[in-house]
C-alpha cells in the first residue's frame, strides 16, 4: 500500500518512493499467485525462480508500468529543473560575465589566466553589501521576473543562455554596475575592502594549485575588467553613450569613465580628481 507519510522528502524522492512501493506491491501479488499455484508456499529455489520470471516479464502491463514510471520521473525532473532555474537568477547574471575566467567543472585552475571559483562567495557577498538589502531585493525580483517571462515563452526548451542573451538582462546588469561604480569614489580604499571580503570568504583549496593560488591586485583587475567590459564597450560608442546618458544622466557617465580610468591606472599612480562637476 502506498504511504504518503513523508512529504518532506520532496517531489523527486517522494515520487520515487511511490513507484518503488507500487513495484513492491506488484511483486508481492505475483509471488502470492505463484505460491498459490505451488500449494500455498514457495521454498528458496522456487522463490528465486519466481522473482527471475517476474524480472524478465514482457507482459504489456509491466512494460506500461516502466514507461509510465519513467515519464512521471521525467515530469518531476523537468519541474525541479524549472524550479531550480527560478532560483538565484541575480547571482547567475552577475557571475555570467566572469564565466570565461572560471575553470569548467572538474577542470584545473590555470594560474595567471583565470580565477578560482573559490572567489564567488566573497564576490557575491561584496555585491550584496554594496547594493544593500532594499536594492538587492528589487534587483532579485527583476531577475526572477525576467526568468519567469522567458521560461513561459520557451517552456521545456528553456536554457540559461536565453536569459543571458536577452537585452533586458544586460540592462539589469548595467543598472547594478552603475550603482556599484558609485561606491568607488575612493578607488583604492574600496578595492582594498572588496579584496578583503573576497579573500576572507574563500574556502580552502582542494588541491595544491588551488591552495597556492591567491586573489591579489592582478586578479581583482581581471575580475572587474570582465564584469564591466560590456558596459565599457557601450560607453565607448556614440550611440551607446547616448543610451547610457538617457538612462542614467551625464554625471553618471562621467563617474563611470572615472571609475574605468581608475581600473586601468597602474597601482602606484595617484589620480587627479576634478574639484567641481
Amino acid at each position: 500500500m502506498v504511504n504518503d507519510d513523508f512529504p518532506e522528502l520532496g517531489p523527486g524522492p517522494t515520487r520515487l518512493k511511490t513507484l518503488t512501493e507500487i513495484a513492491l506491491d506488484r511483486i508481492t501479488e505475483y509471488l502470492e499467485r505463484e505460491a498459490a499455484a505451488c500449494g500455498g508456499s514457495l521454498d528458496g529455489p522456487q522463490l528465486r525462480d519466481a522473482v527471475e520470471r517476474f524480472r524478465n516479464s514482457t507482459e504489456d502491463d509491466a512494460q506500461e508500468f516502466y514507461r509510465t514510471g519513467w515519464n512521471e520521473c521525467l515530469s518531476v525532473i523537468n519541474e525541479v529543473r524549472r524550479e531550480s532555474s527560478r532560483r538565484m537568477p541575480f547571482e547567475r547574471l552577475m557571475v555570467h560575465p566572469l564565466a570565461h575566467l572560471l575553470p569548467a567543472a572538474h577542470q584545473p585552475l590555470v594560474p595567471g589566466k583565470g580565477l578560482s571559483r573559490r572567489i564567488l562567495p566573497g564576490y557575491l557577498s561584496a555585491l550584496y553589501q554594496m547594493l544593500g538589502p532594499v536594492l538587492l531585493d528589487q534587483y532579485q525580483n527583476r531577475c526572477r521576473e525576467l526568468v519567469r517571462i522567458i521560461q513561459t515563452a520557451r517552456g521545456n526548451d528553456f536554457e540559461w543562455n536565453d536569459v543571458y542573451d536577452d537585452p533586458t538582462s544586460q540592462v539589469i546588469v548595467n543598472d547594478i554596475l552603475v550603482h556599484l561604480s558609485k561606491h568607488f569614489s575612493n578607488f583604492a580604499k574600496r578595492r582594498a575592502w572588496m579584496m578583503s571580503v573576497i579573500v576572507s570568504q574563500m574556502p580552502l583549496g582542494e588541491d595544491e594549485i588551488e591552495r597556492a593560488w591567491v586573489f591579489g591586485d592582478a586578479e581583482f583587475s581581471m575580475l572587474m575588467e570582465a564584469l564591466f567590459r560590456p558596459l565599457r564597450s557601450e560607453l565607448a560608442s556614440p550611440d551607446g553613450r547616448k543610451r547610457i546618458e538617457d538612462r542614467y544622466g551625464t554625471i553618471v557617465c562621467e563617474i563611470l569613465e572615472e571609475f574605468l580610468e581608475d581600473l586601468d591606472r597602474p597601482l602606484n599612480v595617484t589620480p587627479l580628481r576634478r574639484l567641481a562637476p
